[in-house]
């Protein structure tokens, strides 16, 4: 049987892109309300609602506890079995 040289990575892909896609930007020529560059949702707290699901997938999805914690504190808030 022929093996793949390639790694698996447990986190999908979707989460990546959201990831990277939804990113905030200053409304008003750079002095208004920050809103999100991709999907054009308020910016919150903890930045738009794909992007916290992104967040949330990826939390669950890594195996390390540290790591976890770290964006516990990053986020600022516990979700499900992930926390």
């Amino acid at each position: 049987m022929v093996h793949s040289s390639l790694r698996y990575d447990p986190v999908p892909a979707s989460v990546k892109i959201d990831l990277e896609l939804h990113k905030p930007y200053r409304t008003w020529f750079g002095l208004g309300r920050l809103r999100c560059e991709w999907c054009n949702h308020k910016w919150g707290a903890h930045g738009c609602p794909k992007r916290r699901s992104a967040v949330k997938l990826l939390a669950s999805k890594i195996n390390s506890d540290s790591l976890r914690e770290v964006l516990t504190q990053l986020i600022g808030f516990s979700w499900g079995g992930a926390a």
